[in-house]
């Protein structure tokens, strides 16, 4: 999207990223924040919103996604490879799975330890 010159600042990205998520589209959010970071777009409070709806959307606990939080307030780059490693596990794993199981299942549930 960046090629075709849509996305260009933060406010687009997280725009985009955010659709994304509430579609269920979680591959192609996972995405847009590797084009983030590749375009050198710093993501912020509301980057993280998104991500940690689409986290808790594929199972993982809220107080995962809070240590995630946490861990990127303490120090920002380890926390960044916190959530990206974390996201790229998650949903690469999510959508390895059948694409017509009901992922609201109580055994479909991801834990994330920091």
């Amino acid at each position: 999207m960046r090629e075709l010159g849509l996305l260009s600042d933060l406010l687009s990205y997280n725009n985009v990223l955010g659709l994304y998520a509430m579609d269920g589209r979680f591959r192609e959010a996972v995405s847009i924040l590797k084009e983030m970071a590749s375009a050198c777009i710093q993501p912020d409070d509301s980057t993280f919103k998104s991500l940690g709806s689409i986290l808790v959307k594929c199972g993982v606990p809220k107080r995962a996604v809070n240590r995630l939080q946490v861990a990127r307030k303490k120090d920002a780059r380890s926390g960044l490879q916190a959530w990206m490693a974390t996201l790229s596990s998650v949903v690469g794993m999510y959508e390895d799975e059948d694409e017509d199981r009901n992922h609201d299942d109580e055994d479909y549930v991801w834990t994330v330890s920091l």
